[in-house]
């Protein structure tokens, strides 16, 4: 996985953009909109965050690596997890999920932004 982490990270994107252009289908024909945080978060963060990851790594911006396989799944559980958890908030009050996906999320970030510092410091090859 560590060979291809940025096809893993842009096959993840494309599914929940998939997801996202669905529940925003749905929500269209039934004039219910009461779920647009939860589409907005399955773009933002599943599509377009796990989409620049993606190319973050192909194009040798970020580190790859253990660290980078860690991250995946850390990304893949927050980007789920948000836009679930958001669901979960909105309509039954519930917000102990929506705090774990933030705070995944969050370390998502965190470790793509270790992963890019990492290969700036790395020489290039001759």
């Amino acid at each position: 996985m560590m060979r291809s982490i940025d096809k893993a990270f842009f096959i993840l994107a494309v599914l929940m953009a998939l997801a996202g252009m669905l529940l925003g289908i749905q929500m269209g024909m039934a004039h219910d909109f009461q779920l647009v945080p939860v589409h907005t978060h399955i773009n933002l963060v599943g599509w377009v965050s796990l989409a620049l990851f993606g190319i973050g790594y192909r194009l040798g911006f970020a580190r790859t690596g253990t660290l980078a396989v860690i991250h995946f799944w850390v990304a893949a559980a927050g980007a789920i997890l948000l836009p679930l958890g958001i669901y979960l908030a909105v309509t039954r009050e519930q917000q102990a999920v929506v705090i774990i996906g933030s705070l995944l999320t969050l370390a998502s970030m965190l470790l793509f932004l270790v992963n890019v510092v990492r290969a700036w410091n790395t020489p290039a090859a001759a």
